[in-house]
């Protein structure tokens, strides 16, 4: 089998997982070849393209998204909560994972930037029925969602990337992160955040690229 994903992100995966390169090449061939949910993800993005008369800037990209996936597929989470959605690809990859567990369900809170661009709207119509937004601010709707939810096995940070927000969304999630949960971070190079994180708990923090680990045991 081809090497799907670079040896730095296989390594990344099985550092936080404990699953083997050949499991993690297996889930990204599943998510290459399946069909189903690529050809929704290009239409709704070639669609949205269109109406703007212009490419859009996606945010995570599709190296990011991959590693989601293969994350969700080998943990099988019951409950994941994602603070930050912007046009949906993490979500959509948590999501498509889900959808081949055949369990769990996705939390996600975002601030929409405007009517025009509604919150995870690259998410395939199909694959939205595991899917929970609240809209507004982290600040305002993390406490009360967790409270709601009471245990999660994954927690994405990818709001506001301020020092601040980025530091209670950390500290605020692990509490109610499972023993042996993941606690994930995109842009930990926006600043010390999550290596602060990760001096003050004593805990191994594991790094590739903008995108931080950290396994709760």
């Amino acid at each position: 089998m081809d090497n799907l994903i670079r040896r730095e992100a296989s390594d990344f995966i099985a550092k936080l997982t404990g699953a083997t390169t050949a499991e993690i090449q297996e889930y990204a061939a599943e998510l290459r070849d399946d069909r189903k949910f690529n050809d929704a993800f290009d239409e709704k993005r070639s669609t949205h393209e269109r109406r703007r008369g212009s490419a859009w800037n996606y945010g995570i990209g599709a190296e990011l998204g991959a590693i989601l996936y293969i994350i969700c597929r080998k943990q099988k989470p019951d409950s994941a909560i994602e603070t930050g959605v912007a046009s949906g690809i993490s979500s959509s990859h948590f999501l498509c994972a889900l959808e081949a567990n055949q369990r769990g369900e996705l939390y996600s809170i975002d601030l929409p930037a405007g009517q025009r661009t509604p919150s995870g709207w690259l998410i395939p119509d199909y694959l939205r029925h595991r899917w929970h937004l609240t809209q507004g601010r982290s600040s305002d709707n993390f406490e009360p969602l967790l409270k709601k939810v009471k245990h999660i096995d994954i927690f994405l940070h990818d709001s506001d990337h301020a020092y601040k927000n980025m530091r209670w969304e950390f500290e605020t999630a692990w509490i109610y992160l499972k023993t042996g949960g993941l606690l994930l971070s995109h842009n930990i190079d926006y600043s010390d955040a999550f290596p602060d994180f990760c001096r003050d708990h004593n805990i191994r923090g594991l790094t590739l690229g903008d995108m931080g680990g950290i396994v709760k045991v």
